[in-house]
């Protein structure tokens, strides 16, 4: 698959720009983990529940951060793949899926679930074994860099821009990677006035296709309001994310988000949250709690 060039320049520039970094320069570096359950049945016919734990380490060394993730990854079915958004690609069954979709868009029944009126696309897939038989493994990792620029903007506005990849290391037939490499870039903007803060983040991601299905380049957006609580230590945050389409014919997934942090101290904080999908390829719900320690 075509990869387009402007990418991978952003992510090494970031990386060189950590590289540059002087010593003297104030440096923390953070564990961050997170587990994810979450339950839906995408564009499928039957249901997948997916759990993710994710450990990683986050370096933040001036105005550059540096950060790396790995999955463990459980599911109920190996139809939903694992990467910067969960995709119902249908993981070796993805030929499956492709000609569905082909005989649905090909045959004028777009928006007729499958003659139905519900506008639903349903994909029948087999069920791989009977009842429910989690498997478990590795994910692809996640690494990402991001620059803070704009430092004119004022103390409560920041800008910065971020370069991310996967590393393909899964097999494609467990569900838990594509076996391609994706590649994102992207800016972020964070302001605050009082307790009050918005966040809003903009990125272009380029997805490695499946040995017998095609994922289209997307561009995912994401827009969030916090509130601080209390003496400080409490907020509350509402967020909406989404995606452009990723399979073809499918509707792009949108979830709302509402979650709850606290602040143990100064280096540690955890927090929790809830997603529900508002669209047909985004889990219907996700639970998720996260924590981040300071070393």
């Amino acid at each position: 698959m075509h990869r387009r060039p402007l990418l991978v320049v952003w992510l090494v520039a970031a990386i060189l720009c950590g590289g540059a970094v002087r010593p003297a320069v104030a440096q923390s570096t953070t564990y961050v983990g997170s587990f994810q359950l979450s339950n839906g049945d995408y564009i499928f016919a039957d249901r997948t529940t997916s759990f993710y734990l994710v450990n990683g380490l986050e370096i933040v060394a001036g105005p550059v951060s540096l950060s790396g993730t790995v999955p463990v990854i459980g599911q109920s079915t190996p139809w939903v793949t694992y990467g910067p958004i969960p995709v119902p690609s249908g993981g070796a069954q993805g030929g499956e899926v492709a000609r569905q979709v082909g005989e649905r868009l090909g045959g004028g029944s777009q928006g007729s679930g499958q003659g139905q009126g519900s506008g639903r696309m349903v994909v029948t897939l087999p069920v791989p074994q009977e009842g429910v038989s989690y498997s478990t493994g590795i994910g692809d990792p996640l690494v990402r860099a991001d620059v803070a620029v704009g430092s004119r903007l004022g103390s409560r506005t920041t800008l910065r821009l971020n370069a991310s990849a996967k590393i393909p290391i899964a097999n494609p037939e467990s569900g838990f990677g594509t076996g391609a490499w994706d590649y994102g870039a992207g800016i972020s903007l964070a302001t605050g006035v009082r307790r009050a803060n918005v966040f809003v983040d903009v990125s272009y991601w380029e997805f490695g296709d499946l040995p017998d299905l095609a994922l289209k380049g997307a561009v995912a957006y994401g827009v969030a309001y916090g509130q601080v609580l209390g003496a400080g230590r409490w907020s509350v945050l509402t967020s909406l994310s989404g995606w452009t389409p990723i399979v073809d014919g499918a509707d792009p997934p949108v979830q709302l988000g509402i979650g709850v942090s606290r602040l143990v101290r100064f280096d540690r904080s955890v927090a929790l949250s809830v997603g529900v999908g508002v669209t047909e390829t985004a889990p219907d719900i996700s639970v998720a709690l996260g924590w981040r320690v300071g070393l």
